[in-house]
């Protein structure tokens, strides 16, 4: 009844090894097991930590996750069970006052939460969440500043729905409160809930889980016929489809949960995708990332209209797993496992990001690509409409397999309203494939070596856009290195279509050790259009191919141009611009022997610059 009626033995730390502080650390407190039961309590715990990880999305959070017991011997087995709430009116003597019939509903069950706070905080001070385990086989549990459950059978499941409530503040998403026959639970208050998994919203534009929700999907997507009772017809569209389902947080109309089922409103089913997101957005900042196998890569993410500014970091881990620490201005940085969150495949390749945004469109995607064993490129994309996806995309188009990385790049323009999407890969034979994507006609896959004649490829394709809208310019350019040293082109414009080049010999330029790399040097108000190529020779000397509308193509060894040491790495290329600030600049970058970055660099104002930016 109180703590004389028992005695905390300690705590032991059953899972987890993420830093005390920085750890999602939740402790399990035993009631109403004796001194001599603590072995069930123990073995309780255990089957927790099983099932909660895993659960989706804690599976992909292990790493942020810390599971506490505490032992705690009460003087009697089990917890009260009053009358009053339709009990057997039994009762025990219990270090934290367990009893079922809370409200006087039976399978509420209640315990004294100042009591297992203070202990909590005693035993395991950073802890998140303290979840008492009581000791009784009668079905209970309840979630508030404290969860609590019993071991009823679907023990587990009990737990992992009554953190729901007490981590992250999920409601109840089931139409009733104790049992559906009670009154007074037909209409729901016309007041908005607090809790991010429940609304009496059916405005698209102002929903809070808008960011979920197909453009196609109807709202509401499921209401229910007859207020006086609880809807019990089967869903009207796919499982998974995030929507409004009528009949939420104890009332049978007027309350609308995401998806027809979750684990907010029966057990045994997957959180819906809006709990899950919950779920991330307090666990995701606490993960530290594991180490990487490979070389990482980034892009940023944004669109005007949206206001959205996001950037993303991604990298490979031994286990074939792509990673992303990605960072925006509202919650900060954070860590995802993308593979394990959507249960893809594992690469065998390093990923390539790229962003699929068009103002006038309002359309704003991201993609991750990679390679697996078998040749398939994938994919990991997000929009949000309805969130993150995974496609194999060699398998979706019916394209032979890959032998080297994918690249991905966007061609669009805004005045000519044009938003594609084309993957690049090179198959056994040396031939540069895309697999490319529109509005108008959807997915498509192009042998572009065949179409166009072009020799074979030795190396991994590279894709670039080269647009500006002052000029109307749209164009594409994939290039590819063959076995003689020589960078070809395959282009693309609007007027005239599909062209090969072998841009070596029309220039007279030396042969390439390293794949080629593409930008394009543009600014609308200064009606500056370049495009650059860039390579290394045999020598270490970064050369560039370069292309203007006013003088037409160059070949220049920017090495020798500017006396700068040679490089051992593969050179990378981009362009510093701001209309507003009428900044203009470009910037190639390369690694020494030594270690050393360098630049060789170029503004308008001043020419060209050698910088060894490592001293």
């Amino acid at each position: 009844m109180t703590t004389s009626d028992g005695t905390v033995q300690g705590a032991t730390q059953i899972s987890g090894a993420a830093p005390r502080n920085r750890a999602f650390s939740i402790v399990l407190l035993a009631d109403g097991f004796t001194a001599a039961q603590q072995t069930d309590f123990n073995n309780a715990c255990a089957a927790f930590v099983t099932a909660l990880l895993a659960t989706p999305p804690y599976d992909a959070l292990v790493p942020a996750i810390n599971i506490w017991r505490v032992n705690v011997a009460s003087t009697d087995s089990g917890a009260d069970d009053p009358v009053s709430g339709g009990g057997t009116g039994a009762t025990a003597r219990t270090y934290f006052d367990s009893s079922f019939g809370g409200n006087g509903i039976r399978r509420l069950l209640i315990c004294n939460n100042t009591t297992v706070l203070v202990t909590a905080a005693a035993q395991v001070p950073e802890f998140s969440v303290a979840i008492v385990v009581v000791n009784s086989t009668i079905y209970g549990g309840s979630g508030g500043s404290v969860g609590t459950y019993s071991l009823a059978g679907g023990a587990t499941e009990i737990a992992i729905h009554e953190i729901g409530h007490t981590a992250y503040g999920l409601a109840d998403e089931y139409p009733y409160y104790a049992g559906g026959a009670e009154t007074g639970h037909d209409h729901h208050p016309a007041t908005e809930p607090t809790e991010p998994n429940v609304t009496i919203n059916t405005d698209r534009a102002t929903l809070k889980w808008g960011w979920a929700v197909a453009a196609t999907t109807a709202l509401p997507t499921m209401s229910n016929p007859d207020c006086s009772t609880v809807d019990s017809r089967p869903s009207p569209v796919p499982s998974g489809t995030v929507g409004l389902f009528e009949g939420s947080h104890y009332f049978h109309c007027g309350a609308f949960r995401p998806e027809y089922n979750c684990k907010m409103r029966a057990l045994s089913v997957p959180f819906c995708a809006v709990c899950r997101q919950v779920i991330r957005n307090r666990i995701g900042p606490l993960m530290t990332a594991p180490p990487a196998v490979a070389d990482p890569t980034a892009y940023a993410f944004t669109h005007e209209a949206r206001n959205l500014a996001e950037q993303h970091n991604l990298f490979r881990t031994g286990d074939g797993h792509i990673h992303a620490l990605w960072f925006n201005f509202e919650s900060g940085w954070h860590h995802e496992d993308r593979t394990a969150m959507l249960g893809a495949p594992p690469a065998v390749s390093d990923p390539i990001g790229y962003t699929f945004t068009h103002e006038r469109r309002n359309l704003a995607e991201q993609h991750n690509l990679f390679r697996t064993g078998d040749g398939h490129t994938h994919a990991l994309w997000f929009n949000f409409e309805s969130g993150w996806h995974h496609e194999d995309r060699t398998a979706m188009l019916g394209a032979p397999a890959s032998v080297g990385d994918p690249f991905g790049y966007t061609f669009t323009h805004e005045g000519r309203n044009l938003a594609e999407q084309h993957n690049l890969f090179r198959t056994g034979d040396g031939h540069i494939h895309a697999l490319w994507f529109n509005f108008e006609s959807g997915w498509h896959h192009e042998d572009r070596t065949a179409m166009l004649g072009a020799p074979a490829s030795v190396g991994d394709p590279f894709g670039y856009t080269f647009t500006h809208e002052g000029r109307n310019l749209a164009e594409q350019h994939n290039l590819f290195r063959t076995g003689d040293g020589h960078i070809h082109a395959l282009w693309f414009n609007f007027e005239s279509g599909w062209h090969h080049e072998d841009r070596t010999a029309m220039l007279g330029a030396p042969p390439a050790v390293s794949d080629p790399f593409g930008y394009t040097f543009t600014h609308e108000a200064r009606n500056l259009a370049e495009q650059h190529n860039l390579f290394r020779t045999g020598d270490g000397h970064i050369h560039a191919l370069w292309f203007n509308f006013e003088s037409g193509w160059h070949h220049e060894d920017r090495t020798a141009m500017l006396g700068a040491p040679a490089s051992v790495g593969d050179p990378f290329g981009y362009t510093f611009t701001h209309e507003a600030r009428n900044l203009a600049e470009q910037h190639n970058l390369f690694r020494t022997g030594d270690g050393h970055i360098h630049a060789l660099w170029f503004n308008f104002e001043s020419g060209w610059h050698h910088e060894d930016r490592s001293l």
